[in-house]
């Protein structure tokens, strides 16, 4: 199958996905135009003092960053995530287009994270029951297939040699591939450029049942697993994030069971919020993140699924608790001089104000060691995963 890249008419069709899945932020919506970013500048060269008038701006705005009050910045960096993908490659992911559309999606998400270059994200990737599956299907699987690895040009040249060279082919041995890559995603250590320090996450996306027992004593046997899992393991918890691929109306478990795959999501750690897994009828319920063939075998808008899918899952792994890292330019701290600006992919920055409702707050204003987003502004920085916070030291803090 012929690999997605990010070239114009992907970008916009991956902006797209994007923006269908977080058509709350900012950054895909509508954007005022502020008359003044900034007051008049005064004879010292500050601006207004150093008091920003308007909190948000636009590229090619006057910038916070430009502003005569800025002495210099600190970087508040992400809590870094090692996310390894479980992907099954049995042979019901072959039919209604769901292979065609895991491709290209899985392709387009690799690349993104290629031209971010994000130093705090590590990929890593295992296929199960296709082609190239060196157990025969059979199991067990101690080793991941791409281990995890920032993602610079050779690992996405892995993960993309991984994927794009697979078929449909086998069953499901969700119990035996699970029991194996959780041990490997326990082992797991990161290595630079990669942050260390950070939290494991297993994706497991999955069209079938479990094989060879579909029933409830192989089903409990995985969500006590993955529910180990969640809670301890050698080197830290391991979250699990459940994407069932498969119609779930009418219900039936020997075919797709999307309430095993809510109770592997709640098992996990990490269910959708306000979910209950033991609805199967009501998607907007499942604890699990699902998506649906529509019938008509159209690869491209199930991978505008996958790709949402996606976003959603680095969100929800997001923590709007940043770690902060050594100003530079040697500028001073001054309490009443300091903030907290987000920018988004798109360039967009928002001064966030200093409100531990809807705002950021230090964790220790006499020693601080990060700063903590509340409210909207955490879940603005959750909804647009490329997003970056600064921390601008010498204009007066913007306080709600």
């Amino acid at each position: 199958m012929k690999r997605a890249s990010l070239g114009p008419a992907h970008s916009r069709r991956y902006a797209a996905a994007i923006c269908v899945a977080v058509a709350a932020v900012a950054a895909c919506s509508a954007r005022h135009d502020p008359s003044a970013i900034f007051g008049d500048a005064g004879p010292d060269g500050t601006v207004d003092g150093g008091t920003i008038d308007a909190d948000f701006m636009q590229p090619g705005d006057a910038s916070i960053f430009e502003a005569g009050c800025a002495k210099g910045t600190a970087t508040a960096r992400k809590d870094p995530i090692y996310l390894l993908i479980v992907l099954d490659g049995s042979g019901s992911m072959g039919q209604d287009a769901k292979w065609q559309a895991v491709v290209p999606a899985l392709d387009l998400f690799v690349e993104d994270l290629l031209m971010h270059k994000d130093p705090t994200f590590g990929v890593g990737l295992t296929i199960f029951s296709d082609t190239n599956d060196r157990t025969g299907g059979a199991g067990p699987y101690p080793n991941m297939d791409v281990p995890i690895a920032f993602v610079d040009a050779t690992q996405a040249a892995k993960l993309h040699g991984r994927i794009d060279a697979a078929r449909p082919k086998g069953d499901t041995p969700t119990l035996a591939v699970l029991q194996g890559q959780y041990a490997a995603l326990a082992s797991y250590a990161p290595s630079a450029p990669l942050v260390g320090g950070g939290k494991k996450a297993l994706v497991f996306m999955t069209d079938g049942v479990p094989y060879p027992d579909p029933g409830t004593q192989q089903a409990a046997s995985i969500r006590a697993v993955s529910g180990a899992y969640a809670m301890s393991a050698p080197s830290g918890p391991i979250t699990t994030l459940a994407v069932g691929i498969g119609y779930f109306f009418p219900y039936d478990p020997l075919t797709y069971d999307q309430k095993f795959m809510g109770e592997v999501a709640v098992a996990g750690g990490a269910p959708n919020p306000m979910c209950d897994p033991n609805d199967t009828v009501n998607s907007s319920r499942f604890c699990h993140f699902q998506v649906t063939p529509n019938g008509q075998n159209d690869a491209y808008a199930l991978e505008q699924e996958f790709l949402i899918a996606f976003d959603k899952i680095r969100a929800r792994l997001a923590s709007c608790e940043l770690s902060l890292e050594k100003p530079d330019g040697g500028a001073p701290v001054e309490p009443d001089k300091v903030n907290v600006v987000f920018t988004d992919d798109h360039g967009y920055e928002n001064v966030v104000p200093e409100d531990p409702t809807d705002g950021w707050t230090y964790d220790d204003p006499n020693n601080p060691t990060k700063v903590i987003l509340h409210g909207k502004s955490c879940s603005d920085l959750k909804a647009n995963v490329r997003g970056k916070v600064d921390v601008v030291l010498g204009c007066k803090t913007v306080v709600r």
